[in-house]
């Protein structure tokens, strides 16, 4: 692989670091942006699109919560969070931190529907949308809805970290459990509770 790599570099090929990649083909327009998303052949999941799987306009909020991929349902109806999955998450919200869907912003790292199967590519060419989206909203703090979206953003250790609130550049960051594993592991709905009401003193 290294020599693969070297024999690239010596024909003229360049590489670039994951912070550089971030910040590939950024905007500053949150329309711009959904554009771009839009018209995105980067990947195979481009071939599922019926609608980017992104919220419909910018919101001046203090919480993004960023989860892994969408439900077929949101697929099929642009809308997010349509579906069982986006019903609960939105209760869980409401119950613990009082706020409505008006009041966070939900961002899918796969804004293509990927069917619950993805790939390191196709999280490399999805993961600058996010980056983009967190730049023009700038909130107060990240919720991670489980371990592969918390590692999408480059953070390791998640079981010793899931549930601490920490700073990264100019925000907070939390991880805490996804639905689905919630869904087969009910037991553990506390522990998302407990998680939840660490971010309220941060709203």
């Amino acid at each position: 692989m290294i020599r693969t790599l070297h024999y690239l570099k010596a024909i003229g090929y360049d590489f670039i670091d994951r912070e550089t990649s971030i910040d590939f083909g950024k905007t500053e327009n949150f329309y711009e942006l959904k554009r771009s998303i839009g018209k995105c052949n980067l990947c195979h999941f481009s071939k599922n699109r019926k609608f980017s799987l992104m919220e419909k306009k910018i919101k001046s909020v203090e919480l993004v919560i960023l989860d892994t991929f969408a439900q077929k349902s949101e697929n099929e109806s642009g809308i997010l969070l349509n579906s069982k999955k986006g019903k609960i998450l939105k209760e869980y919200i409401n119950k613990t931190l009082g706020l409505s869907e008006e009041n966070f912003y939900l961002s899918y790292i796969f804004k293509c529907f990927c069917n619950g199967k993805f790939d390191d590519f196709s999280l490399q060419s999805c993961i600058p949308f996010f980056w983009n989206e967190v730049e023009l909203i700038q909130p107060k703090i990240i919720l991670c809805l489980g371990e592969y979206a918390f590692k999408s953003l480059g953070f390791s250790n998640f079981n010793t970290l899931r549930g601490e609130i920490f700073t990264h550049k100019n925000f907070l960051v939390i991880a805490s459990l996804d639905l689905e594993f919630l869904e087969k592991n009910p037991s553990y709905r506390d522990i998302f509770i407990r998680d939840l009401k660490k971010i309220k003193g941060f709203l």
